[in-house]
């Protein structure tokens, strides 16, 4: 058996009492039966006929009681690191009396006192081995002397007794001294295991939280290029990984790993279960060496380039938006003055469609121009509790007042009771008039032909659908839908939709769009978990 720690250090030693019990009941059942029909149990004339009849029976019953008893209390055996084991004094007591009762050392059952040695040292995580093997030692001597004095035989024989009783008390030391370094050498083994296992935990738990926390993707693999080692997001992005598998999908890396060795590396990988960029850092230790993948989906780093070039987009259009503000604030005023003069004339109608061009695009220009004032405020959010019925109620009516042809057309499903989420309720308002905005324009504008559906839903949010009667987004669209500046009307800005979805990412939310369904879905957080 092999010990790993101290656990399976006391499974070895709550076996040992079971072992122990099997030794007495060898020892005890043939001796009983042999007395039961009469057979000689020594090789000479027994020299204590007079008392060994109850003697016997005696030493029997303490023998069974011990046997019993073990087996209905198996952890009586069991003691304190500071005293012996009684059991184990117990049994080498019994083993000494049954060998003066049956002949002295010359009977040959000296030799059962050596396994109650061993086993009292494997009781006692091996301590007191002198102390244990000294008493045996004592009971085998006064054995020795208790036959010579009454032994009427030749000097020869009492040679042969001493070379016995030699043998006897130098094996006992012996065995004792053995199982003794055995067992402080298992138990330091043991400890030392177990001291590893909880640090190797303890550091995997880490690798685990570190690995956790880093965006890409990572997956180590081994020269027979079979998975060892991967993060949440690896398997996230790879459901197929497992740990000791190979995985077809690292081939061309692997194979690129055979050839520069040490040397870090990239590749893209183009397959039908991913598209991404692998960074590979070979570890190269002796004979274990490994690979490090460092997975990056090519959504993800395009998500990411074009992050950064809306980070500077958004601080020009922030300032170029205050500047706009005023020329637009004199485009329009002139605008006025001229569709007035035109409106007075009434001699060229050209000139009023003119004014009335300059007119809607100075709107748009307007509405582009709110949009990316609402984007660069985005990060300054109030979040505050909102009862979704309440809020609903105020932003329906207003919503009605804007387009009264909506009216009967807008169904809201509300399920669960007093759902309540913790949003900027300026950010919710412009989210949902967008989002209303849209589903109107692309209905049947017939009654029930808007649905908004309010539920709650995993992980202490509030999900919010908004669908329509319409034939959804088209699939080559729904890759651009969040894209700024992308739009499909022709007085469309392009930014409602990224506008939307980055107030909801503002307030711990998100926007996204369900094929399926063929709605959108906004989710919001509750107000219990700010």
């Amino acid at each position: 058996m092999v010990i790993y720690n101290t656990r399976e250090l006391e499974k070895l030693k709550d076996r040992i009492p079971n072992l122990i019990n099997i030794a007495r009941i060898a020892i005890a059942f043939p001796l009983l039966i042999m007395h039961i029909f009469g057979l000689e149990v020594s090789g000479h004339e027994n020299l204590h006929t007079t008392w060994t009849t109850w003697a016997f029976y005696l030493w029997l019953a303490i023998a069974c009681w011990m046997i019993f008893f073990s087996i209905l209390n198996p952890h009586w055996q069991w003691q304190a690191l500071r005293i012996p084991s009684f059991s184990a004094v117990a049994d080498i007591t019994l083993i000494g009396i049954l060998t003066y009762l049956f002949g002295g050392i010359d009977s040959g059952f000296g030799i059962l006192i050596l396994p109650f040695v061993v086993s009292s040292c494997l009781l006692s995580y091996g301590h007191y081995p002198l102390l244990y093997a000294s008493y045996a030692s004592i009971l085998l001597i006064l054995n020795a002397l208790a036959d010579s004095n009454i032994n009427m035989y030749p000097l020869i024989l009492d040679a042969k007794t001493i070379a016995h009783t030699f043998i006897l008390v130098a094996g006992s030391y012996f065995v004792a001294m053995i199982a003794s370094l055995s067992v402080r050498y298992i138990d330091r083994a043991g400890k030392l295991a177990h001291e590893n296992h909880v640090a190797y935990r303890r550091i995997r738990g880490l690798n685990q939280i570190v690995l956790n926390r880093v965006q890409e993707a990572v997956v180590v693999i081994n020269v027979e290029h079979q998975t060892i080692l991967f993060n949440k997001k690896a398997k996230d992005l790879l459901p197929m990984l497992e740990i000791g598998q190979h995985t077809s999908l690292f081939d061309p890396v692997a194979v690129l790993w055979d050839k520069t060795s040490s040397r870090t590396f990239e590749r893209h990988i183009d397959t039908p279960e991913l598209t991404a960029r692998v960074r590979a850092i070979p570890m190269n230790k002796e004979q274990n060496n490994l690979l490090v993948l460092y997975i990056r989906p090519q959504n993800e780093i395009q998500s990411e380039a074009l992050s950064v070039k809306l980070a500077a987009l958004g601080q020009l259009t922030a300032n170029l938006a205050h500047e706009i503000r005023n020329p637009m604030s004199a485009i329009r005023h002139a605008n006025d003055l001229l569709r007035e003069n035109a409106e007075e004339e009434e001699t060229d109608p050209f000139k009023v469609k003119l004014c009335e061009i300059i007119d809607g695009n100075v709107r748009r220009i307007d509405k582009m121009l709110e949009d990316i004032s609402s984007l660069n405020k985005g990060n300054k959010t109030e979040r505050e509790a909102i009862d979704l019925m309440q809020f609903w109620i105020g932003f329906k009516q207003e919503f009605l007042l804007n387009n009264p042809d909506a009216v009967g057309c807008i169904r809201l499903d509300m399920q669960g009771n007093h759902l309540t989420a913790y949003f900027d309720s300026a950010h919710l308002r412009q989210i949902m008039w967008n989002l209303c905005n849209n589903a109107w324009r692309h209905s049947s504008k017939r009654s029930g032909s808007i649905t908004v559906v309010a539920r709650p839903a995993q992980k202490n949010t509030i999900s919010i659908l908004f669908a329509d009667d319409g034939g959804g987004v088209p699939p080559e669209v729904r890759e651009h839908l969040f894209e700024p500046f992308y739009t499909t009307a022709k007085n469309g800005t392009g930014l409602g939709l990224y506008v939307a979805r980055e107030l909801a990412h503002a307030n711990f939310g998100d926007l996204t769009y369900l094929p399926e369904a063929k709605c959108f879905e906004l989710t919001l957080p509750e107000k219990s978990h700010d």
